[in-house]
This record gives structure tokens, C-alpha cells and sequence, in this order.
């Protein structure tokens, strides 16, 4: 043999073993068992190259060079297939192993029953040729990230290399077709492992770019905003497009011109470092409170937190901040302080429709005692005794419940119910108030079977009672109550499969509605009927009509709804008269 092809077929062998270094470490690096598996394979065949090459040059005995070799290229194919199954996340049939094992037993009894090796090898070399085959096949016949040209290669090459795995030992008495045949394995195998490479690196990429579009999903549907400020570079690396409702200025000018991040936003005395975060690198996580001004007036109230993000030397190479929307909570803050001053207000009136009904109460006590009530009158005067009794205890509940609201010690108990169970036992309740009030009652309860809800059941029937009370107190006697409960599916989860996860994305919603066959509400009212003390078009002061309506119920009714992540709304009728609403999410 000459010597440059002795030194070219050593520089091809140690490629491959090279390539095998390369896919151990990418495999340790990436805790990829098929990496793993494919790294060892290749390192199996650069055994046997090297086997070649020995027998090329030494001329290594006929038979054990041939056991061997053939052992070598069993293990490889074995390894190589379990690699793929790895790769594509496939069970790896068991009786596969059993014959890979059973072949290889078989290779080492060659020595003892040489007169017959030559009828025992072909099925080897067909079993070894197979495993590749059926694993060029997977890259074919399982879907999977890359497109089709690639996975064409890909195939190819394995199936190539499934034929010239084994044509060398066929070719073991021509030495120059030897030698064609080592080199063109060789280069067979390189190539494979080459575009193997190429195919790991771009599957990564493809991770790596999903879980970068499923985090950019994440943060722009939070209720979060955040932002990525790069000091050396002085421009921001990302923005989350809800920022622009919290400091007045788009996304876009701020990838343009992110020195105007603060032209509509101020923030208080005490949190003024927060205004200089982007002129100079940050030292450490701190935070403050953003206020975006328009004509003047607050708009709305953010919270800012920042932390400073450092490169591998420690120096602070970027800012990373998140502002949270706590208009809400500040507006309840000053509610809350209004409420405070209020109070004594409240007090006072409601003393006095306290003692209204005490006085009458008092009085035709004592006319009956005192006998000036002519007989054929006392049962008048005994049912406005009672009438009157029923507006105090009213009263006096509504205000044990609005101090509960105020200091929110206002208890819920949260279960689990069928909603259509529960929700027709609620409004039976609400149909014999109706009844007894002398109205006439209409229900209509329409639930799909499988809708659980997760309410408190005495807070829900305290408001269908509120409503109830609210349409008897506004209908003439002898007309129709109508009393309607219904699940309306959310159309973007109709077609969104069943699972088991924690309630946590409603299915739809419950809406129960309440119809008097009253006057209806004055257009200007409807916004204001859920706040509190009012009623009737006005803000409850003083009344010595003795009605029983401290304007309370609906307000208490609108928090316990709001408690449950439902909503409350009002409506005319058509055809006359006022409809009262709530929804309850349900699940599936």
C-alpha cells in the first residue's frame, strides 16, 4: 500500500473520532440522551475505521477481523437507533435489543464453528444494515421540527451508510476496492454526523426560539409592564406594549427616544432617584410610585420596581423594571378617606331613620294601650307596627353589613357546587318571597350539566334576595316578577379541549337576572344605582316615609358579586320595567 493513502485514511478515521468528542461533549453540555447515544455510536465506528485501517496495513487475521468487525458494526447500529428513539421520544421496541443481543452471542461463537460462518454472517449484516434502515426511516415517518429537505438528507445519508457500513467486508479481496470503500464510508459517516450536528443546533435554535415567543407571550399578556434598558448601548432591549398606558407615550418613540420615558410622568419627593435610572447605571433593586398627569389631573397611578442587570465582569450593563397599574388601589385609598370623613355624616342620618320608625312604633304602642284605638281598627294599627319593625330590622342589618365592608371583615365561605343544582335551589327560595308578597313569580333556569361554580351560598342568596326586594318593592301588587338564570359559554373556549388543571381560565359565565314590572330607572341613574346610599334617583339623606330603603342593598349586593370575579348591571325593559343582572364564571 502507499503511504499517502495510509496517511489520508488515519486523518479520516480520527475526523470521525473527533466528531464522536464533539457529540459526547455537546451531549454533557446538553443532557441529551440521544446525543449521548449518537456520540457513542460514532465512537464505535471510529473503532472499526481504525480496525480497517490496521487491516489495510497489517493484515490482521481473516476470521477474527471479521467476528470483530462485525460486532463493532452491531453495537454502532444498536446505539445509533437508540439515539433516535431518543430523539424523537419514541418507546424502544424491547425484542430489538433481545436480537441485537443474541446477534452479538452469536458473532463471538464464529471461532468455534468457522466451517459455517459464512451462513451465520449475512443474517448479522442484515440484522446491523436493518437498525439503520429503520431508523432513517424515523427521520422520514415521525413529524418532527425540521423541514423536509433536511429530514430527506438526513434519511439518506443513514441509509447509505446502512449499505456501506457492511460492502467493506464484501470487498475484502480486492484492495482497491477496499480502499474505495473505506474512504467512501468514512466520508458517508462524516457527512452524517456533520448534518446531525447541523440538525441538533437548529432544533436548539427552535427551542430556544419558541420558549422566547411563549416568555414574550407571558410578559405581554400580564398586567404587568416591563421594560429592558441597555446602558452601553443607551436604548431599551424591550418594552411590553401596555407601558404606554401608564407613563402616556408609545413604545415605539421610546425605541427611538428613551430620554422621554419621563415626559408625562412625575413621581413623589421621596422617590425621585427613580427619575434618573436611565442617565446613570442603578446600584441596587429599588422602587417608587409614577404618576401620569393629563391636563393637569392624575390619570393613572403606577408602581415602579427596578433591578439592575450585570455582565460577567459586574459591572451594571442594563436595568430591568416592571410597573404595575395601582390606579385602583390608590383611588381606593382616597375612597377610603372620603369614606372616613363620611362617616359621622352616615351616622347621623342613619340615627335618624333609626328613630323614625322607633317613634311610630312607640306610638301606636301606646294608643293601643292606652284603648283609643276603636276596635275595628287595631289589626290596621297591629300590621303597621309589624311594617314598621320589618323596616328597622332592615336597617339595622344594612348597617351591621356596611361596617363589616368598611373594615373588610366581611366573611365569605367558598365552595365547590353543581351550578345547576345549586343555583335552582337559590331561586326557589326567591320564588316563595315573591309568592307571599302577593306578586306573581316567572322562572327560567338553563345551566349546562357539567358547569361547577365556587361561591358562598348564604352571601349569593343575599343578593337574589336584595333583588327580589329591590323589583317587589318597585312592581304593583298583582304583577309579574320574572326571575331568569342562564350559562352563556366564552365563544374563545368553545373549542379549547377539557383538562384537569386548577380553575384558573373560566369556561363561561352565569348571568341571573331579575325583571320587575316597575317604572323603570331614569336613563341618568342606571350608572349610579350600585353605589352606595343611593336610591330612587337620589343620594339617601333623611326619609320618614318609612319605605325601609337606606339605598344599601344594592351597593352590599354589587361588593359580594365583585367578591365572587362577577359583575352586576342594570337595564330598562322594552317593555317596561327594570331588569337587574350578575354573573358567576363557571368552569368546566
Amino acid at each position: 500500500m502507499h503511504i499517502i493513502p495510509g496517511y489520508s485514511m488515519m486523518a479520516a478515521t480520527a475526523t470521525t473520532f473527533m466528531l464522536s468528542i464533539i457529540f459526547l461533549l455537546l451531549s454533557e453540555q446538553s443532557k441529551k440522551q440521544y446525543m449521548r447515544f449518537w456520540g457513542i455510536s460514532w465512537l464505535v465506528y471510529s473503532a472499526m475505521f481504525l480496525l480497517d485501517f490496521c487491516h489495510l496495513n497489517w493484515d490482521f487475521i481473516y476470521l477474527g477481523y471479521v467476528m470483530l468487525r462485525q460486532m463493532l458494526a452491531l453495537l454502532g447500529a444498536y446505539t445509533f437507533l437508540l439515539g433516535t428513539h431518543h430523539f424523537f421520544q419514541t418507546k424502544y421496541p424491547a425484542s430489538l435489543g433481545f436480537a441485537a443481543i443474541l446477534s452479538t452471542i452469536s458473532m463471538s461463537l464464529y471461532p468455534a464453528i468457522s466451517p459455517v460462518y459464512t451462513l451465520m454472517i449475512i443474517p448479522n449484516i442484515i440484522f446491523s444494515s436493518g437498525l439503520l434502515i429503520y431508523s432513517g426511516c424515523m427521520f422520514i415517518a415521525i413529524s418532527w421540527t425540521q423541514k423536509l429537505p433536511e429530514k430527506l438528507i438526513a434519511s439518506f445519508l443513514i441509509i447509505l451508510w446502512s449499505i456501506f457500513i457492511n460492502h467493506f467486508a464484501f470487498s475484502l479481496k480486492n484492495q482497491q476496492l477496499e480502499i474505495f470503500s473505506y474512504f467512501i464510508s468514512i466520508f458517508t459517516v462524516n457527512v452524517l454526523i456533520l448534518t446531525l450536528i447541523i440538525i441538533y443546533f437548529k432544533k436548539l435554535r427552535f427551542i430556544d426560539t419558541k420558549q422566547h415567543n411563549r416568555f414574550r407571550l407571558l410578559v405581554e399578556n400580564s398586567s404587568d409592564s416591563m421594560f429592558l434598558y441597555d446602558y452601553k448601548r443607551q436604548q431599551f432591549e424591550y418594552i411590553s406594549p401596555g407601558i404606554s398606558s401608564l407613563i402616556g407615550i408609545s413604545e415605539e418613540k421610546l425605541y427611538e427616544m428613551p430620554e422621554r420615558f419621563f415626559d408625562y410622568v412625575n413621581t413623589p419627593k421621596k422617590y425621585s432617584s427613580v427619575l434618573s435610572i436611565f442617565s446613570r447605571p442603578v446600584k441596587r433593586p429599588n422602587g417608587g410610585i409614577l404618576m401620569l398627569y393629563k391636563n393637569g389631573i392624575v390619570e393613572r397611578w403606577s408602581q415602579i420596581h427596578y433591578i439592575p442587570i450585570r455582565d460577567n465582569t459586574g459591572t451594571v450593563s442594563a436595568v430591568e423594571g416592571i410597573l404595575r397599574d395601582i390606579t385602583e388601589q390608590k383611588r381606593a385609598e382616597e375612597s377610603l378617606k372620603e369614606a372616613e370623613e363620611a362617616k359621622k355624616e352616615f351616622l347621623e342620618n342613619i340615627s335618624h331613620e333609626i328613630k323614625t320608625p322607633i317613634t311610630l312604633i312607640q306610638g301606636y304602642t301606646e294608643s293601643l294601650l292606652d284603648k283609643v284605638v276603636p276596635p275595628e281598627s287595631t289589626d290596621t294599627y297591629l300590621k303597621m307596627i309589624n311594617s314598621k319593625a320589618n323596616v328597622l330590622t332592615t336597617l339595622l342589618s344594612d348597617l351591621a353589613q356596611i361596617s363589616d365592608m368598611s373594615s373588610q371583615t366581611m366573611e365569605y365561605k367558598f365552595y365547590e357546587h353543581n351550578a345547576s343544582d345549586i343555583m335552582q335551589e337559590l331561586i326557589q327560595q326567591g320564588e316563595f318571597h315573591i309568592t307571599t308578597s302577593g306578586h306573581t313569580v316567572s322562572t327560567k333556569v338553563n345551566i349546562v350539566p357539567y358547569a361547577v361554580i365556587i361561591i358562598d351560598p348564604q352571601r349569593i342568596q343575599q343578593v337574589i334576595s336584595n333583588l327580589i326586594s329591590n323589583a317587589i318593592r318597585h312592581t304593583p301588587s298583582g304583577r309579574k316578577i320574572s326571575i331568569s338564570c342562564v350559562s352563556y359559554p366564552h365563544e374563545d373556549m368553545m373549542h379549547a379541549p377539557a383538562s384537569d388543571d386548577d380553575y384558573s381560565i373560566p369556561d363561561g359565565e352565569i348571568l341571573v337576572t331579575v325583571s320587575d314590572q316597575g317604572d323603570g330607572i331614569p336613563e341618568k341613574d342606571i350608572s349610579h344605582i350600585f353605589e352606595r346610599n343611593f336610591s330612587g334617583g337620589r343620594r339617601i339623606q333623611t326619609s320618614t316615609s318609612g319605605k325601609g330603603n337606606s339605598g344599601l342593598g344594592l351597593y352590599i349586593s354589587s361588593q359580594i358579586i365583585s367578591q365572587h370575579s362577577g359583575r352586576m348591571s342594570a337595564k330598562n325593559n322594552p317593555d317596561g320595567g327594570a331588569a337587574l343582572s350578575f354573573s358567576l364564571p363557571y368552569y368546566r
